[in-house]
């Protein structure tokens, strides 16, 4: 969970989540940065050994500032937490003017300028295809704007055309890797939601069964087996002396068959209510990172089958905010009842810094507690994490 909005299912072409390809200072996209990054540093900094390029000259100082300025904006972007879009958003804008500021600054701006090819392959990964189209263009009208200053852009048009078509790669490479994901992260979610709704309805007509099986052992078996002990009773007093052991005997298997028959009414009965476990157990992706813990009580139950979706959709929405967003290692799925109440609570270890702000996914689910009586509770906790919590009553009745 996250200290930004939740949010719903998005278009291919909406603004990403910042999570992708480069959220993590060694994922394998940034390995590659870094490799490309070294081989276009290479010759300055050789340049620089062997005293061609000279620090005190401003511009040469200038222009690796803006190289090493580029790399520490990439990891400073890497390590961001994933619900922290803005500034991941304002790190790679400032990998743009660092990229720039180098191929002004120092020669060999050609090679240089290939910086501007992992920013574009970012822009596309933390901005809509629009805007990341925009910044590209802008980078590249500077990037030419600079050429015309060193008075040989008609020399360097090849140069120019083949770093725009390398960034036009890179951007769509990620921009179709990103719509992939989301498309892969949809259809998991769609299956799991039907694999649990599945297993809800199982439960719901194994439950109303049980149901059906007690009010039958009770109503007809019990019922005749007491009307069997009164006529054996009756009978006892006009049949022989030495008769009635006998039919000592059959009352006593009479007392014994109907004590179990209500000892299987009281078993049945004591499963009341629709089983949610092998439902949120359904809703647990497979994953690494984070861990997914479910701490489940045996007689959480709720009566009703609107009920039990209504927690199966809260435990969907606060697993996907926290698998998405809380860049935790470990998630606890914990369901528990306390007198008329039954809880569910969503409880991570990221490193939030304040409530969500609610956006359709939250909004949508307190809204849906709210007509069934129940509540939506959300805690920051002292070690950084959130704590969601679902308060349901368990009456039969709907709230009002």
């Amino acid at each position: 969970m996250t200290a930004t909005a939740d949010s719903p299912q998005e278009p291919s072409d909406a603004a990403p989540s910042p999570a992708g390809p480069w959220n993590a200072p060694l994922a394998p996209l940034s390995l590659a940065a870094y490799i490309t990054w070294l081989a276009v540093a290479l010759n300055p900094i050789s340049e620089v050994i062997r005293g061609r390029l000279r620090l005190d000259d401003p511009a040469t100082l200038l222009g690796l500032v803006g190289l090493f300025a580029q790399l520490a904006l990439f990891i400073a972007r890497a390590r961001c937490l994933n619900n922290d879009s803005q500034r991941i958003r304002l790190l790679v804008l400032a990998q743009s003017v660092a990229a720039l500021v180098a191929i002004r600054c120092l020669p060999n701006s050609d090679s240089i300028a290939v910086l501007l090819i992992i920013v574009a392959a970012q822009l596309s990964a933390v901005f809509t295809s629009r805007a990341a189209l925009l910044w590209i263009l802008l980078n590249n009208v500077f990037f030419a704007g600079l050429l015309m200053t060193r008075g040989h852009l008609i020399s360097s048009l090849p140069t120019l055309f083949s770093i725009i078509g390398f960034q036009a790669f890179a951007a769509l490479t990620t921009t179709y890797a990103r719509r992939a994901e989301n498309a892969r992260d949809a259809l998991g979610s769609i299956n799991a939601e039907l694999l649990a709704t599945r297993r809800l309805l199982l439960e719901s007509a194994r439950g109303e069964e049980r149901l059906r099986l007690s009010r039958e052992l009770h109503d007809v078996a019990g019922h005749k087996l007491t009307a069997l002990k009164l006529q054996l009773r009756m009978a006892e007093r006009d049949i022989p002396e030495g008769q009635r052991p006998v039919l000592a005997d059959c009352v006593r298997l009479a007392d014994e068959l109907l004590a179990d028959v209500r000892g299987m009414v009281d078993t049945l009965r004591a499963h009341d209510g629709i089983d949610l476990h092998a439902a949120l157990a359904a809703l647990v992706p497979s994953l690494l990172r984070p861990t997914v813990r479910l701490e489940l009580a045996p007689e959480a139950r709720v009566p009703r089958l609107d009920q039990a979706q209504a927690l199966l959709r809260c435990a969907q929405e606060g697993l996907t905010n926290a698998l998405r967003h809380s860049n935790a290692a470990n998630v606890v799925l914990r369901l528990s009842a306390s007198g008329q109440e039954i809880e569910l609570q969503i409880e991570d270890d990221g490193q939030a810094s304040a409530l969500p702000v609610f956006g359709n996914g939250l909004t949508g689910m307190r809204e849906r507690l709210a007509g069934l009586g129940g509540r939506l509770v959300i805690d920051l906790l002292d070690a950084g994490g959130l704590r969601l919590r679902v308060l349901l009553p368990l009456h039969d009745g709907s709230a009002a």
